[in-house]
């Protein structure tokens, strides 16, 4: 640990191989300490933000998504309006649908994944050729 001496806070950056918990612990603390700083308003508007983030936190999922996906998505949520999760979620619920009823498979684009966490992977890069072709097609 070192003294900040600059801020009068202590920084617990320079901590090798800490566990997750006690880092995590370390944080609220280093945190509490710079909000006991702030104006007496500041800090009751970030005890608000913490407070809705963490009642979100139920509804929220991390995706890993390709490069390419991703500013498609990021891109169409920008000309809607809309925020980016709220267009995944309206996008998702039309195929989920579809999986669901066997409309539509993962058949063909499944391969084995080599972990022990999951079976198969998809193959997301196949996907999207197959897509791109079908645009092309359809547009002539």
């Amino acid at each position: 640990m070192k003294n900040d001496s600059q801020k009068g806070f202590t920084v617990f950056n320079d901590l090798p191989g800490v566990d997750p918990a006690v880092e995590s612990l370390l944080g609220q603390g280093q945190r509490r300490q710079v909000e006991s700083h702030l104006p007496k308003n500041e800090r009751s508007q970030k005890k608000k933000e913490r407070e809705r983030t963490q009642k979100r936190k139920p509804n929220r999922i991390h995706l890993d998504l390709p490069v390419d996906l991703k500013k498609r998505v990021e891109l169409l949520a920008k000309n809607e309006g809309v925020p980016v999760s709220q267009l995944v979620a309206y996008l998702l619920y039309f195929q989920v649908d579809q999986l669901e009823k066997h409309m539509i498979s993962l058949w063909g684009y499944k391969t084995s994944s080599g972990c022990r966490k999951f079976d198969w992977n998809i193959d997301l890069q196949r996907h999207a050729e197959e897509i791109q072709r079908k645009g092309e097609n359809g547009s002539r």
